[in-house]
């Protein structure tokens, strides 16, 4: 799996983590109920701290992502990811977000659409990409 930091980012490295390990299940790096590297061993190969990766491991779990038990962490089934209200609500308030802005700097809909379009294409062809392998 590769995963890409960058640390001069103004996005907190935790959070570039989340993505990136979202990015692996919808590419299927990871399957469902597949086990993710330790959070010792994955700070050691990103070179960076222990307690960034257990955050966003941690987080990742919060929102039905990810699943903890006694041997570490684990990709959680899709069904228990779409029940998860607590991900519902922060989806809402990001697309909230979003359509601020999109007011603000009146993006009109046939952009905005363009746009969401371009996004999906992108990120079907991520989640496809080793089903054909």
């Amino acid at each position: 799996m590769f995963i890409e930091i960058l640390p001069n980012s103004d996005t907190p490295i935790y959070t570039q983590l989340m993505y990136q390990i979202k990015i692996g299940i919808l590419k299927r790096e990871w399957s469902y109920g597949a086990g993710l590297p330790s959070v010792r061993s994955l700070a050691s190969e990103l070179g960076i701290n222990m307690h960034t990766v257990n955050k966003a491991y941690n987080l990742l779990a919060d929102e039905g992502v990810l699943e903890k038990n006694q041997k570490g962490y684990f990709v959680s089934e899709r069904a228990t990811m779409a029940s998860n209200e607590h991900t519902k609500a922060a989806m809402q308030d990001k697309l909230k977000e979003i359509l601020i802005d999109k007011q603000i700097f009146e993006v009109n809909e046939e952009t905005f659409n363009g746009w969401l379009n371009e996004i999906g294409k992108e990120l079907e062809g991520e989640g496809k990409a080793d089903a054909d392998i």
